[in-house]
């Protein structure tokens, strides 16, 4: 058998190959944008779509490229493929606390214990073994873009002992109440309540035990008396907030809303903006979807998108997540699914934003509450002297707030700028708070709301 006859069929079988693949690309691009997002984010997929077509038209050329010159691309192509894997596993491990070994020594001097190394995913199944309920955390970002869905969970799954995140070197677990938040469940069975709190992962409590959230703090302070009730799930924005504020709010007599806000919210607006169930909040007063009766519906659909969501991390991976990330912030963009303008915060998101805090304002002394507006301060505000397109509207953020009468309680100016080592207040110096970061956070938000009741 001659070299040249190997060499030509080694190069049709690579063309046939890359057809085969870029067919199916273009199918998978077309099931994503088409029938889970029913066509809602088009704009999008259109560089997918454009890719699948380049790649098939190019499929079709490489019958007519010389073998020898096709052999000697496609080894280059897979060289590359092969160290795109690499920079992704080595991203990975850069971003992943747990996952350095200067991290581990550390922790180790500090608490005598060992770093636990493991994914979730397999602290899933070690723990599985003693509690086949347990899962691991599923909150409601999850479906902003499920044009499919009929109904909006606005909580994780009821009575649920729940795995969340490790930045701290030990995984945070929580026993979910009746509705699915991170509270004790005796908390709903208070006549009054002392603070409501609305948020996102920071509120939910990520990656610290619950009596160390802010909401667990609070309990502290407040010597166990009133309900302290935290509605915060990680991945919310703002108009996740307020349908979870039209949904529970009503339920208890509430003496304080706390809106504690983070500086990547805005962004996670422009994804809710795009979901008519949420939307329906914004142009219906009247529109509920009585979550709180429809406790085996939530578990259902929660239960579903678990199911997908155990193996999102290999996912992630074969998808070469933090290298695309990492190409998309070296081109100006803060994220590989949101547009750069939204980075900077469009007037038009901040007026939105703005009449979201209106309305919850509104609703909030309808039902006979005080609202306050708690800002939270972004690790990257101490990194690079707030040289992020999230931190520049920080001031056009306050004075919002201020117009619509709102107090505000500024963590950033009351605790992080007064700190010597704000940074020592995140987790292992990167994306949450640390336990006694939420410690000073709930004593600043405590004295800071007696000072203003006092002073009224």
């Amino acid at each position: 058998m001659s070299r040249d006859f190997v060499k030509k069929n080694i190069s049709k079988i690579i063309s046939i190959f890359f057809l085969i693949f870029s067919t199916l690309l273009l199918c998978y691009v077309f099931y994503r944008s088409q029938i889970v997002h029913s066509g809602a984010r088009l704009d999008y997929y259109l560089k997918y779509y454009l890719i699948a077509f380049l790649s098939i038209t190019l499929s079709f050329i490489s019958f007519f490229i010389p073998n020898n010159l096709k052999i000697n691309v496609t080894i280059v192509g897979m060289s590359t493929l092969i160290g795109l894997y690499l920079v992704e596993g080595y991203l990975v491990i850069l971003h992943n606390p747990g996952l350095k070994s200067d991290n581990f020594l550390i922790y180790k001097n500090n608490t005598g214990k060992d770093y636990d190394k493991r994914n979730r995913y397999r602290v899933y199944l070690d723990l599985k073994r003693e509690d086949p309920n347990i899962i691991t955390i599923i909150f409601p970002s999850h479906f902003i873009n499920d044009q499919n869905l009929s109904y909006f969970p606005l909580s994780g799954l009821p009575n649920r002992k729940t795995i969340h995140c490790n930045e701290n070197g030990y995984y945070s677990i929580f026993q979910s109440d009746r509705y699915g938040f991170n509270n004790p469940d005796k908390e709903w069975d208070k006549d009054e309540i002392e603070f409501l709190l609305i948020g996102d992962s920071f509120t939910h409590g990520a990656c610290v035990n619950e009596p160390d959230t802010i909401s667990g703090n609070l309990r502290k302070l407040n010597n166990n008396k009133d309900g302290i009730l935290n509605l915060g799930q990680s991945g919310n924005g703002p108009l996740i907030e307020y349908a979870t504020l039209r949904e529970y709010l009503p339920v208890k007599q509430v003496k304080r809303v706390l809106w504690i806000y983070y500086e990547n919210d805005l962004m996670d607006l422009y994804d809710e903006l795009n979901n008519q169930i949420l939307v329906s909040y914004l142009k219906d007063n009247n529109f509920s979807q009585n979550i709180i009766l429809r406790n085996q519906e939530t578990e259902k659909i929660l239960l579903e998108k678990f199911e997908h969501y155990k193996f999102a991390t290999l996912t992630q991976l074969i998808k070469l997540y933090s290298v695309r990330k990492k190409i998309f912030s070296i081109f100006g963009h803060d994220s590989i699914s949101k547009p750069d303008s939204i980075t900077t915060h469009t007037s038009a998101h901040l007026e939105k934003f703005k009449s979201i805090l209106k309305l919850s304002n509104k609703l909030t002394k309808e039902n006979n509450s005080k609202l306050y507006f708690i800002y939270l301060p972004k690790y990257n505000r101490y990194i690079d002297g707030g040289n992020n397109g999230q931190l520049h509207s920080y001031n056009k953020i306050i004075k919002l707030v201020q117009s619509l009468d709102i107090p505000v309680i500024d963590i950033n100016k009351k605790l992080f700028e007064k700190y010597d080592d704000p940074l020592s207040l995140f987790s292992f110096k990167m994306v949450h708070y640390t336990e006694k970061g939420n410690q000073l956070i709930a004593k600043i938000i405590f004295s800071k709301i007696q000072e203003y009741e006092n002073i009224k």
